[in-house]
């Protein structure tokens, strides 16, 4: 795994997953990592607890358009949280409309998960390959956000029950989705969540990425993975979508891929049949795709007629060497 990754990271980790001072609990010493401990830095200091956080209106938010934020959709709702809200705690405990879950959003990989929940959950303090670890009361196991499985205590290796997140902009949200309830915050003086978007930063051998003449993204970039049983990333870089949504196979299942750089965006959707649907311009914003029954579906999968798409278990949007220090092997759009 790249130590390119883990010398920058480093850099930014006083500003990104680090502990706080808050007082620490005892965690689950009983059982073993069952990950290479050398990829375990840190230490067990819980993060403050976000417990039944506050929302507002999207008119009452301010934030700059292009500030990140992580979209759920729940029982009919828009939720939207503003990463930006999210660093001293990253891990935000939530409940909507009978539905207990957890959002995170770890700044050092730049990439947010959200699962159902019974347990409080809370930041540990550790970091696995530079990434958010959390914590939960009912165990004291500890769970790898990018693996999205515990890797420590009486949960190891169980995973997470997920909520599909679409990563986007701020001004994408105040154009298409101005009725969303927001997580409500001060943003802290941590680095902007956009920090890199699209290019590569320096490291030591003044070394900007790798070579894209391959199609694989540069060190920094934003990239949306679609995980196939935890053995092959399916990689879609926000470039792909030039000529329109992706038609792919994954795990045996027929995926229709929609991306959208300047509204910044990318989503998948699992559908019977490809010949089934047909692409929509950007004057039809939100809406991307729409079935031979005249059905238009949004961003979200939201349809016209109050159905939704379903989308992949297991997918997120991280940065590329995120992914490059977690996994192996990788499936990219062919050029």
């Amino acid at each position: 795994m790249s130590r390119v990754f883990t010398i920058f990271t480093l850099l930014l980790f006083v500003f990104g997953c680090s502990s706080k001072d808050v007082p620490s609990e005892k965690i689950s010493s009983e059982s073993d990592w069952i990950v290479d401990e050398i990829d375990v830095t840190g230490e067990f200091f819980l993060f403050p607890l976000a417990l039944n956080p506050s929302f507002s209106e999207v008119k009452n938010i301010g934030l700059a358009d292009d500030e990140l934020v992580g979209i759920v959709y729940l029982g009919s709702k828009v939720i939207v949280y503003p990463y930006v809200y999210t660093f001293e705690n990253e891990v935000i405990n939530d409940e909507y409309n009978g539905i207990k879950y957890a959002f995170t959003y770890c700044p050092i990989t730049k990439s947010a998960v959200a699962f159902t929940r019974t347990e409080i959950f809370r930041a540990s303090g550790y970091l696995y390959k530079n990434n958010l670890t959390p914590w939960d009361d009912k165990t004291g196991s500890i769970w790898s956000q990018m693996l999205i499985k515990g890797i420590k205590g009486d949960k190891k290796n169980k995973r997470f029950n997920t909520i599909p997140v679409l990563e986007t902009t701020w001004r994408t949200v105040k154009d298409y989705f101005p009725r969303a309830r927001v997580l409500a915050g001060v943003p802290s003086n941590n680095p902007k969540s956009s920090l890199y978007f699209g290019k590569a930063p320096p490291d030591n051998n003044n070394n900007s990425g790798n070579n894209s003449s391959q199609n694989i993204p540069e060190f920094g970039e934003y990239v949306f993975g679609v995980i196939d049983n935890f053995n092959t990333i399916n990689v879609f870089r926000y470039s792909d979508f030039s000529n329109g949504p992706i038609s792919k196979i994954i795990n045996n299942q027929n995926y229709i891929i929609v991306g959208n750089r300047s509204k910044r965006f990318i989503n998948a959707f699992k559908v019977a049949d490809f010949n089934a649907y047909e692409a929509l311009g950007n004057d039809e914003l939100p809406y991307v795709i729409k079935n031979k029954n005249g059905v238009k579906y949004n961003m979200l999968g939201i349809g016209t007629d109050g159905s939704r798409l379903e989308q992949p278990k297991f997918a997120y949007v991280a940065i590329w060497r995120a992914w490059e220090d977690f996994y192996s092997k990788f499936n990219y759009v062919e050029k």
